[in-house]
């Protein structure tokens, strides 16, 4: 659940795009228009460093040479992207490739974009532009072969793969065996992990392959065996053309950047190191605060994940609250209801009022599976302040879960029948027919939510 540099939540983002909106409009026919980031709040080296590239591309559309545009489009587009501003980063890419069609760096790069935002079609079709104008490049195959592997498109993976096992046979056997092991064909996935793990035998990661290959063949005990030797260790093709472009970031932004790197690899206390260092340079930086948790989450200090969650949440509870949420529902499905509940209360202490965390918390508070950790009293309150501003059939029910914790069992029934009347005046029939379903339990002692 990390947080990039710039992921923002969309209502922030439509704020931010209709009132700071800067467009610099294509110096000729056939190009995209550059939507340029907003610098307020960034960190001066970085903003600066914006502002450099952005002369430098207004210098060269002024001229409009066409080689010399292409390559001022391509500059701007990896410094952009290496800032995680990906819809200008983008919009230059397509730009470069346009005006240069023979260069494969700008169709590499802008394929890297959209495996990174989960465009894997389109990343598909770059990469193998990239692919087809340098059919040599190693690391360009390996990266087309994984975005095959996620579109199910195993053939073409497995193309991709076996053009490189004389050149990068670690990498090449790593992802033949997963599109073996998606095959089902459990022995030969088994013959293509070893080989990879021969090779990089730090690629402990790899046991989890492993495992599920033998799992697959019904050798439960090799599997467990393997599930027991895993570790984060992974098998990366270097790629220089994507590689480059973290050399580009200055300041805190990088450091996030690195963090970010480190915790999709499985290394959490890399990642945390670097995040860490980010709020030494930043200590505002929302992002650094926000994947810190995360990090701390995943090597189990709970207290100080908590800590640096509510502190980016008081800082930009817009930006913050989904993650906030999505943090306490993971807490609660490893049953870790007091660390979920500690979470949630102490971002409503810090910004009160919020729907989802309220919410989030008051149905903690009347239904958490353990009865100690309940309060019904302020899970009442909580749910009423939300239910008087947004009166809709969800907070209607949060309040009858409330009530029945306190033992008001006529009461509840009766909010969820409002409830269930109020999704019923505006059409959603699936939430009415769950509502009524839910119904009879309210009405009648004990109606409070079970629990241990």
């Amino acid at each position: 659940m990390a947080l990039t540099a710039t992921t923002l939540h969309p209502r922030v983002l439509a704020r931010q795009a209709a009132a700071r909106a800067d467009v610099m409009a294509p110096p000729r026919a056939g190009l995209e228009p550059i939507t340029f980031p907003p610098l307020d709040g960034l960190e001066p080296a970085v903003a600066s460093h914006l502002r450099e590239a952005r002369s430098e591309l207004e210098r060269a559309a002024a001229t409009a040479q066409r080689g010399d545009l292409a390559r001022a489009y391509g500059a701007f587009g990896r410094i952009v992207h290496a800032y995680e501003f990906f819809a200008a980063a983008e919009a230059a890419y397509l730009n470069a490739a346009r005006l240069s069609p023979g260069e494969s760096d700008w169709p590499h790069l802008l394929g890297f974009l959209y495996q990174q935002t989960g465009r894997l079609e389109e990343a598909a079709v770059s990469l193998g532009a990239a692919r087809r104008a340098r059919s040599g490049a190693g690391a360009l195959a390996v990266r087309l072969g994984d975005v095959y592997v996620a579109l199910d498109r195993l053939r073409d993976a497995r193309e991709q793969y076996e053009s490189v096992l004389t050149t990068l046979p670690a990498a090449a056997h790593q992802g033949l065996g997963e599109v073996a092991l998606r095959e089902r064909r459990y022995r030969e996935a088994l013959e293509h992990f070893r080989a990879a793990l021969d090779r990089v035998p730090q690629a402990t990661a790899l046991h989890y392959s492993i495992a599920m290959a033998y799992r697959g063949l019904g050798r439960l005990d090799d599997a467990r065996a393997h599930l027991a030797q895993r570790g984060t260790g992974g098998i990366v093709a270097a790629d220089p053309v994507v590689d480059s472009l973290p050399s580009l970031v200055r300041g805190e932004r990088l450091l996030v950047i690195r963090g970010n790197r480190f915790y999709a690899a499985g290394r959490y206390q890399e990642a945390a190191d670097a995040f860490e260092r980010a709020l030494a340079v930043a200590p505002s930086s929302v992002p650094a605060h926000v994947n810190l948790a995360s990090a701390l989450v995943q090597l189990g200090d709970m207290p100080r994940a908590i800590d640096q969650m509510q502190s980016a949440y008081a800082r930009s509870p817009d930006e913050v609250e989904e993650q906030v949420v999505a943090l306490a529902l993971q807490l609660s499905e490893h049953e870790r209801y007091g660390d979920a509940i500690a979470l949630l209360s102490g971002a409503e202490r810090r910004v009160p009022g919020r729907a989802a965390t309220a919410t989030m918390l008051a149905r903690l508070l009347a239904s958490s599976p353990e009865l100690a950790r309940r309060n019904g009293a302020r899970a009442l309150e909580l749910a009423m302040a939300v239910e008087g501003n947004e009166p809709r059939p969800a907070h209607a029910e949060t309040v009858a879960l409330a009530l029945a914790e306190l033992g008001r069992c006529s009461e509840a029934a009766e909010w969820m029948r409002r409830a269930a009347a109020t999704a019923e005046a505006t059409g959603d029939a699936a939430e009415v027919s769950r509502l009524r379903a839910e119904l009879p339990r309210f009405e009648a002692p004990p109606c409070r939510a079970p629990g241990r």
